[in-house]
């Protein structure tokens, strides 16, 4: 394996004319710049420079290794330079999964007008699975309902909406302004992930009142979820941006208990401190979290 040093001392050399040059250039004593060389020619059995004097030569054997040599230099600096700017944010890839795209896709749009020449990825994913793509690595951020479970997560809360009855305008209550939690003893309720998962959240909406298992829809995801209510499969809880812009669904206020859904953005810890992470992190207004 050839000697880096020795490679570069050769390449000052031929680059500068002189050995008293190079060794200015790479910070060394001239000495220690004849010895790489030196050491190089032996190594491969060649003379790589003519000294006459003080003027030095580069040989037939030199003029073919600098060819070379130009080239790594060369992409070694490409390397350093590629590298460089992904820690200024001049380049890189930020892969992006949320539970739903609605909370999600207007960040991505921001951060894009911002820093135009990072690429995004976005894949909106069921929340049993957000988690997991952050921890293995396919994710750099993700953004989710609930906080975090696992500890080497960090997350901030990013928004907290209040919540209304979604129901299809196809359903019985479709004229209706406001209902009281205690009717929907009989309506079948659409949720994105299991309702004992959700219930280890005590801030999550399904823990402040009363839901039997057999209310429950369990749907793989929020969009599915709006195509559901949609369908008239059930009624579900969504907030007045999600309801909005679709005309096939009706909002309706809660009249006993408010409901309010959070949104947190998560990374992994260590992490955090990435020029494109926390650039990302830091766009987001927070309104408090861990």
């Amino acid at each position: 394996m050839m000697n880096h040093a020795q490679l570069k001392a050769f390449h000052a050399v031929a680059e500068t004319g002189g050995f008293s040059a190079a060794a200015k250039i790479l910070g060394l004593t001239q000495p220690a710049v004849t010895l790489q060389v030196q050491a190089l020619e032996q190594a491969y059995n060649t003379k790589l420079f003519k000294r006459r004097g003080r003027k030095t030569e580069i040989t037939t054997s030199g003029k073919l290794l600098l060819r070379v040599a130009k080239k790594i230099f060369s992409l070694e600096e490409e390397a350093h330079t590629l590298l460089s700017s992904l820690d200024s944010i001049e380049a890189g890839q930020l892969n992006i999964a949320a539970t739903s795209s609605i909370p999600a896709l207007p960040l991505l749009s921001k951060f894009q007008a911002k820093h135009p020449k990072i690429r995004l990825s976005f894949l909106a994913i069921p929340a049993v699975r957000i988690e997991k793509e952050v921890l293995e690595f396919r994710a750099d951020i993700a953004i989710q309902h609930v906080p975090p479970d696992d500890n080497g997560l960090f997350s901030v809360k990013i928004a907290e909406a209040p919540l209304k009855l979604a129901v299809s305008k196809d359903h019985p209550w479709s004229k209706k302004k406001s209902v009281a939690l205690n009717e929907l003893t009989d309506q079948k309720i659409i949720m994105s992930s299991d309702l004992y998962a959700a219930r280890k959240n005590q801030e999550h909406w399904s823990s402040q009142f009363t839901i039997k298992a057999q209310q429950i829809l369990t749907l793989q995801s929020r969009e599915i979820g709006r195509e559901a209510v949609a369908n008239n499969l059930g009624v579900a809880f969504f907030t007045d941006l999600e309801i909005r812009w679709d005309g096939r669904i009706h909002g309706i206020e809660i009249e006993d208990t408010p409901l309010t859904e959070a949104t947190y953005l998560l990374c992994l810890k260590e992490d955090q401190q990435s020029s494109l992470i926390s650039s990302f992190v830091e766009m987001v207004p927070a309104s408090g979290g861990k």
